[in-house]
C-alpha cells in the first residue's frame, strides 16, 4: 500500500485488514522488519518519516541488494489511518488472471501493458504457496494430469518438492530465487513458470517480445525494472502529491 495501509493491524476483531485479506495472509511477511526501522528513525526524527516512505525505500533498498539497480525516491508520503480487508480483492493481480485481465488490473493505476509486464520481473525474487499452482501440476483443466506445456523435467521436480499433502510449502518463483535479474523471463520462454498469471504472459505479443529482450540485455530490463518502481509510486519532484491519485486515500485536514 503506497499509504501504509498494508502494515496497520486490526484494532477490532470483526474488522480484517488489508494485512490480514486473503491475498496478503501468510504471503506477505517482513513486517517486523519495518517495525524496527520505525523504531531506530523515531529518536533521530520523532514523527518526521511515515511508514509509507519506509516501504518505499526499503522496495529500493532490498533491489539493490540482491543485484537490481537503484533509483531516486522523493519522499513525503502521509500513513493513512484506515485499512480494510476487502479492497485488497479486485486490486491485486491473482494468479489465474489472463493477459487481459493483468492488464486492466495495472490499468486501475495508472500503469500500461508494458509497466505490467516488466514490473513481472519483480517475480525473480518472489516465492508463492505450492498450493498455488497445484492445479497446473495435477489437475490441468480438471483432468487429472499436469499441464502439458511444463517442461517435463521441471513438473517432476515441483511435484518432488511440492506432493498434495504440503500445500502451504514455498516454491522460488524463478531459478535464481535471491538475486534480481531477468531469469524470469528466461524460465518463461523454458516452459518453467509457475503461476498461470506467470505463462499468460508470453499468450501476447508484447509478452513474448520483452521476454527474450529481457534474457539477451539483463542490464537494460534492471534499469527499466526502477523506472516502473519510480512510475509507480514514487512522488514526482514537480507535483508532490500526485502520487496520491494511485491511492485510496483521502487528503488530510492539515
Amino acid at each position: 500500500g503506497c499509504d501504509g495501509s498494508v502494515l496497520l493491524n486490526s484494532t477490532d476483531p470483526n474488522i480484517l485488514t488489508e494485512k490480514s485479506a486473503l491475498l496478503n495472509s501468510n504471503s506477505l511477511r517482513g513486517f517486523e522488519q519495518i517495525d524496527e526501522i520505525k523504531i531506530e528513525l523515531e529518536p533521530a526524527c520523532p514523527g518526521v518519516v511515515s511508514c509509507a516512505d519506509i516501504l518505499a525505500l526499503v522496495a529500493r533498498d532490498a533491489t539493490v541488494k540482491v543485484g537490481g539497480l537503484s533509483w531516486q525516491v522523493f519522499l513525503g508520503r502521509i500513513d493513512g489511518a484506515g485499512s480494510f480487508a476487502d479492497e485488497v480483492t479486485g486490486s491485486l493481480p491473482e494468479r489465474r488472471d489472463n493477459f487481459t485481465k493483468l492488464v486492466e488490473t495495472f490499468a486501475k493505476v495508472g500503469l500500461d501493458a508494458m509497466d505490467m509486464i516488466i514490473l513481472s520481473g519483480g517475480h525473480s525474487i518472489g516465492q508463492v504457496h505450492c498450493g498455488a499452482f497445484f492445479e497446473r501440476l495435477y489437475n490441468f483443466q480438471g483432468l487429472n494430469i499436469t499441464d502439458p506445456s511444463m517442461d517435463p523435467e521441471f513438473a517432476a521436480m515441483l511435484k518432488a518438492q511440492c506432493p498434495p499433502t504440503k500445500p502451504l510449502e514455498f516454491m522460488a518463483l524463478d531459478a535464481t530465487n535471491g538475486t534480481f535479474d531477468s531469469t524470469y523471463y528466461l524460465d518463461l520462454l523454458t516452459n518453467k513458470g509457475l503461476l498461470e498469471s506467470d505463462v499468460a504472459l508470453l499468450s501476447d505479443p508484447l509478452g513474448v517480445e520483452y521476454a527474450n529482450k529481457a534474457v539477451q540485455d539483463p542490464d537494460t530490463f534492471l534499469l527499466e525494472f526502477g523506472m516502473a518502481m519510480i512510475k509507480m509510486g514514487n512522488i514526482p519532484a514537480s507535483d508532490p502529491y500526485g502520487w496520491r491519485k494511485h491511492c485510496a486515500f483521502t487528503e488530510p485536514k492539515l
